[in-house]
């Protein structure tokens, strides 16, 4: 059964609200997974995004407009400041940072020298951002082990690319720089 935003909103609104740290909220959570034929992962998924950024972090999952130019390139160059400044000087030739624009999501990667073999180089990805212009908000997305970008829960509200910076500095969830 696949369903429409509304039901996903709706399902994703009522995950959020419960607390899962307790039996009968983790009880519930997966009550909610199965009467909504969503399951637990696409549930935890939604309800991540909802918590995230309300209905605008639902629909950041499958929007896929391409930035403005004036916007991406703001961001960018935001990004790229951040990240400049996070690889201390007497690295900055080994450590590398790729940034790319797809649509309506840039995707930062590390670049570095493997450990085992220093002629070769890994590439890991750190974190994503997600423009949504219908309402002109940022999104944060953090890898997971699986492969995913997963919506990122932040401490603050996150509205705009300096917003996002500022999380993804802080890392305070460890998910970024591991």
């Amino acid at each position: 059964m696949k369903l429409g935003f509304s039901e996903k909103l709706l399902w994703a609104e009522k995950a959020a609200r419960l607390d899962v740290e307790t039996e009968k909220g983790y009880r519930e959570f997966y009550a909610i997974a199965k009467r909504s034929g969503l399951g637990e992962m696409w549930l935890s998924y939604y309800a991540n995004a909802y918590e995230a950024a309300g209905a605008s972090g639902l629909r950041a999952l499958s929007y896929r407009r391409k930035i403005a130019p004036e916007i991406r390139k703001h961001a960018i160059d935001k990004i790229s400041k951040y990240l400049v400044r996070r690889v201390p000087v007497h690295l900055r030739s080994e450590v590398g940072f790729l940034v790319k624009a797809q649509d309506n999501r840039i995707t930062v990667s590390e670049e570095r020298p493997l450990l085992a073999d220093p002629t070769e180089t890994s590439c890991s990805d750190v974190f994503q951002v997600r423009y949504t212009d219908f309402d002109n908000r940022w999104h944060l997305y953090w890898m997971r082990k699986s492969g995913t970008w997963w919506p990122y829960i932040p401490d603050r509200p996150i509205h705009t690319i300096q917003d996002c910076i500022r999380e993804v500095k802080a890392d305070s969830w460890g998910c970024f720089w591991v």
